[in-house]
């Protein structure tokens, strides 16, 4: 059953485990557990001083693939800022970070049919063409 959080999200959220740098406001957040990520964005446990809610960001998501760090690097906007967490929406995202991305979710959700449907209904989203 999808919760009025999942409507207004537009996207279902997974946990998924790696590193994540966040960098704005002249301030660097790292994180690799406690991640929940989505199509829209991403929300992170950390102990790292903190962007303001409002800040522009930068994110890097590092992929673990085989002996290589791919990283996914995304604009964003820090959305929710409290001690212990930091929540950003992403604003701009390439085509390969959107590709994979859309890999993340369908891999590490519950109900795949479910993220299809969200990502059909959601053809439109902004891809930037770097």
């Amino acid at each position: 059953m999808m919760s009025q959080n999942d409507e207004r999200r537009g996207f279902m959220r997974v946990p998924f485990n790696t590193e994540v740098v966040v960098e704005g406001e002249g301030k660097t957040v790292r994180s690799c557990e406690g991640i929940n990520i989505s199509m829209s964005g991403i929300r992170l446990i950390t102990s790292d001083a903190i962007p303001p809610a409002g800040s522009p960001c930068q994110v890097k998501i590092i992929l673990q693939a085989s002996e290589s760090r791919l990283p996914i690097e995304a604009r964003g906007m820090v959305v929710r800022s409290e001690p212990g967490f930091l929540a950003v929406e992403f604003t701009e995202l390439d085509l390969d970070g959107y590709h994979h991305l859309r890999q993340i979710i369908l891999n590490n959700t519950d109900e795949p049919e479910k993220a299809e449907k969200e990502f059909s209904a959601h053809w439109g989203i902004r891809e930037s063409h770097q």
